[in-house]
Parts: structure tokens; C-alpha cells; sequence
């Protein structure tokens, strides 16, 4: 098993190095990204100017918001960047808000508001959509431009794809590259390997040999997590076929009526009121239940997200012995996996009502290119090209040695691809995506079929998509 992480990082680490997103850790221009740099501004050809050490300065404390708990990272973070920061006058607080509706609703009640936040984290591309146009995030084009930080230099041309209107409102932060969580003991113990690649049909004809037991005792072979965004099955599924805007065939006109949506509902829809093998949305929303509750006590054999990994990570508050590993989602025929599920997330932005736009960009520039790997350790990969590979590989697999499966974590979840699925449209996102989530929910609640459901939502989005 030794030999077999060992052996897994050194793949890691020559894949990243290879990868468009490899790259020493030096600024645009030859300046170095270290603390010390970061510390001064530049001037709009790139020249480092210190901030003086004599001038005594007022600290100025920014507020920074982010979706996962502080103890899985972003404390250490803190405390990194505060101890660096400590003689040049900026430090930093960390302000857990949770990633759903109440908690982004929070945050930007307190954006719109002008006060406590100064930087946050910002999760989907529909969001960021509605925050850039709502005054609520800044338009950072000016401060790339006179500190010549150029996003491509650090992301490559991918980080285009999330300007909004043409101009960069975030910094992405993290690659995304997901895919099915899986308890391995059980997928063992059914005599199943781990699937490399796999269809909707096996998919679902695996979730039916895991379910097991009745009640209290019954074992499902997956959980879809469906209370926390019914949309993941555009995300992580349909756009493994037809690409990063799952929702849209053009810019008028919605997806919710072409075959691969459909299908995608349909499996969702059987696994869950036909074939049972899936909590109902039902229970998924009344018994509030969550992929730590599900997965990791042994209720479901396989889930969504890998954003679990941290709370793998965690045996004291959820105490397991079996070994997890990960699988590409499934598509949905063979020979249909066009895409790889992945691009940019963590979107860090900052709040244009703050005090300290200045110190807030200073401490972007700090996380997003050398700021990360206490995050890494929570399952968060950097996005940005100035990071050492084996450095993120060990941090990624530190405490989860004896929990996680080195190989697939690294093949699935870590090394990088050529072809993720990109977003390109974002007319009305957060309009179409509600339309999308009202529907789902009448589906797989049993109030509608799965025809009539995306019949309404395509018509409905259809008519917002051509205002």
C-alpha cells in the first residue's frame, strides 16, 4: 500500500508537470510570488514598489467570508497570512457562511448592505452571473491591469470562460475535477472493481446490487444529496456529453427538452421512486440528511461530491474503517464521455462597498497563487500554475492515508485534463436555474412526469431566455 501512494504521487507530480496548468512560481514578468512581493503594489508595467517599513501604518483587519468550515483550512489560512502580514498593517478574520440558499442569502444581505465583508467565496458560475451584474462583486480589471497580473499567465485561457460581460469580477481559485464517491469495502465485497468508466445503465444496475435491508438498517447503493442543489445532475452529468452550459442549447434557448437531459432525469427519478435505491428528494429535504449522515456511517454505498473528502479526513467527528474511493461519473451511453466534468471553482471576489479594496486584493493575490495548501488538505486542488505538484499531492492524501484509495483519488479527482466542460453562456443563469430546480422538484416529488416537468421547465425558461 506504501509503494502504491508512493507510486501515485510521482505519476501526480509528473502528470501536473506536464499539464497547461504546470508552471514555476514566479509572477508575470520574472517577480517572485512570495509573501514579500505580495506585500508591495506594482505599477502598471509589473515593477514591484515596497511599502515602506518605516511609516507606521493603522492594521487594517478585512473580513473574509467562505463556505467551508474554518478548521478544514481556512483558519490555517488565516493564521498563514496573518503571521506574514503581521509588520505591513493587513490582517485577515474568516466568516463561515453555509453554501446553500439561507447562507448565500446571508452573505449577500451583508454585500448589498455595505458592511462585514470585504472578500468571499463565490461557488458557481450562475452566482457569480448575479453577483458581477448586482454591484456585488468588484470589477477587477483595473487592478490586474496596473499590478500586471494577468489571469491567464496564472490559469491559463480557461479563467476567460468566467469573466462576466467580458470582464474578470473573481480570481478562481480551485479546479474542480469531481466525480462518484465510493465506499470500496463495499464495492468488494460485491466482488465489483472500481468503475474507470461506466454508463448510466451499469451505474444503475450497481446502485441496485448495493441496496440492501429494510428501515432503520437499509443500506441504499447511492445518495444523491438532492437537498443541496438539484441542479448537480447538469453539472456532473449531462455535461460530460454535451458540454460546460448543461442548461442551454444556445443563447435563447434552454436544453430541458434534448435526450440527454431527459435521460439524466429519468435515472434520477427511477433510482430514487422506482428502483429505491436512492433516497427520495422527499426524505432528503424533511430528514435533512447529508453526505457525511449517508455515506460515511455506511448508509449509502456511493455519493455525489468528493467536497466530503475533508469530513473523510475527520475520524473523530465521523469515525469509519473503510477505504473510499472515487469513479468518473457515469455517461449517459458508451462512447459518450465528449467532456471531462472539471473546470474552475472558489471564485474569490471582492466586495466593491469594502473599506479596503486595497489590503482585499493584496490577500487575493496571496491566496489564489501561494496562499492554498491548508485548503489542499480539505480536498481543494489550486487552480493556479505557481503551485509545487508533490507539494499538493501530499497535502491532498495528509490524514487520509489509511481512508482514501491513492490511485483513483489521483486519477479522478487531481490529475488534470484537456478537456473540461467549460461554461460559455450565462444569459439569465440564475433566472434558468431556478426554473430548473421548481421543476425537478415537482418531478421527483411525484407531482408531474418527467416529460411533463422539463416540458413546463423548457417553455418556461425558453420565454426568459428571449426578454
Amino acid at each position: 500500500m506504501k509503494h502504491r501512494k508512493k507510486a501515485a504521487a510521482v505519476m501526480l507530480a509528473s502528470v501536473m508537470a506536464m499539464s497547461a496548468l504546470s508552471g514555476c512560481s514566479k509572477a508575470p514578468g520574472g517577480t517572485e510570488t512570495s509573501a514579500t512581493a505580495g506585500a508591495g503594489t506594482q505599477s502598471p508595467g509589473g515593477e514591484s514598489q515596497a511599502v515602506s517599513q518605516d511609516a507606521p501604518k493603522e492594521a487594517v483587519t478585512l473580513r473574509m467570508w467562505g463556505g467551508v468550515p474554518a478548521e478544514a483550512g481556512p483558519q490555517k489560512v488565516c493564521d498563514n497570512f496573518n503571521e506574514l502580514y503581521k509588520d505591513k498593517g493587513i490582517q485577515v478574520e474568516y466568516e463561515r457562511f453555509v453554501n446553500d440558499d439561507t447562507g448565500n442569502l446571508k452573505l449577500e444581505t451583508n454585500l448589498l448592505s455595505g458592511t462585514g465583508v470585504d472578500l468571499y467565496m463565490t461557488y458557481t458560475t450562475d452566482v457569480l452571473v448575479k453577483r458581477a451584474s448586482g454591484n456585488m462583486a468588484l470589477d477587477l480589471s483595473q487592478l490586474m491591469e496596473r499590478d500586471g497580473f494577468e489571469l491567464t499567465n496564472y490559469f491559463g485561457s480557461m479563467a476567460e470562460a468566467y469573466y462576466v460581460d467580458g470582464k474578470p469580477y473573481s480570481i478562481p481559485t480551485k479546479l474542480d475535477k469531481y466525480g462518484i464517491v465510493i465506499n470500496k469495502d463495499m464495492f468488494d465485497a460485491a466482488g465489483i472493481p472500481v468503475p474507470t468508466e461506466w454508463t448510466f445503465e451499469e451505474f444503475r444496475e450497481i446502485a441496485k446490487t448495493l441496496t440492501h435491508g429494510e428501515g432503520q438498517d437499509k443500506v441504499y447503493g447511492m445518495f444523491w444529496n438532492s437537498q443541496q442543489d438539484l441542479t448537480y445532475l447538469f453539472q456532473y452529468l449531462v455535461a460530460q456529453t454535451n458540454g460546460g452550459d448543461p442548461m442551454y442549447l444556445s443563447e435563447t434557448e434552454s436544453s430541458f427538452q434534448d435526450p440527454v437531459v431527459l435521460k439524466t432525469v429519468e435515472l434520477l427519478n427511477n433510482m430514487m421512486n422506482v428502483d429505491m435505491t436512492s433516497p427520495t428528494h422527499t426524505d432528503s429535504m424533511t430528514q435533512k440528511l447529508s453526505q457525511e449522515g449517508m455515506f460515511l456511517t455506511g448508509k449509502s454505498a456511493m455519493t455525489v461530491g468528493p467536497w466530503i473528502v475533508r469530513s473523510i479526513k475527520d475520524t473523530a467527528t465521523y469515525p469509519h474503517d473503510f477505504t473510499t474511493a472515487f469513479a468518473p461519473y457515469p455517461v449517459v451511453e458508451e462512447g459518450k464521455r465528449n467532456y471531462t466534468q472539471g473546470g474552475y471553482g472558489d471564485h474569490l471576489c471582492i466586495n466593491p462597498k469594502s473599506e479596503h479594496v486595497e489590503e482585499a486584493w493584496e490577500f487575493a493575490k496571496w491566496y489564489a497563487t501561494e496562499g492554498m495548501l491548508p485548503v489542499v488538505e480539505g480536498g481543494r486542488v489550486p487552480a493556479s500554475n505557481t503551485y509545487d505538484a508533490e507539494e499538493v499531492t501530499k497535502a491532498f492524501l495528509s490524514g487520509a492515508e489509511d481512508h482514501m484509495d491513492s490511485e483513483s483519488t489521483m486519477a479522478v479527482l487531481i490529475a488534470p485534463a484537456d478537456n473540461y466542460a467549460v461554461p460559455s453562456i450565462t444569459n439569465h443563469a440564475a433566472e434558468v436555474k431556478k426554473v430548473a430546480v421548481e421543476e425537478l422538484e415537482k418531478i421527483f416529488i411525484g407531482q408531474q412526469t418527467v416529460e411533463e416537468g422539463m416540458a413546463a421547465a423548457k417553455e418556461r425558461a425558453d420565454e426568459i431566455l428571449k426578454q
